[in-house]
């Protein structure tokens, strides 16, 4: 069976609307310490307590990681690095 290819935005653009998608990957780029699963349980978690006047970003993400899994371990630099 042949799955329906979605143009998400062109879809939205008809809708007059936007998105802006994160990804597991994104996540890891905070928190490399967290498996594939750990970064999608924070991208739910922060999609559930998602607050419109501060949206998601790079802080909320880790803020969720923290809250979730603990704070990262220490890199050998002594320093997390954020994008």
């Amino acid at each position: 069976m042949r799955r329906k290819t979605i143009d998400i935005d062109a879809y939205l653009a008809k809708r007059r609307q936007i998105a802006v998608t994160w990804s597991i990957e994104d996540v890891q780029e905070i928190r490399p310490d967290l498996t594939e699963e750990q970064c999608w349980e924070v991208l739910q978690q922060a999609r559930q307590e998602h607050a419109a006047a501060i949206g998601i970003n790079w802080s909320v993400l880790e803020c969720h990681a923290e809250m979730l899994f603990g704070f990262a371990p220490d890199t050998d630099d002594g320093e997390e690095e954020q994008p």
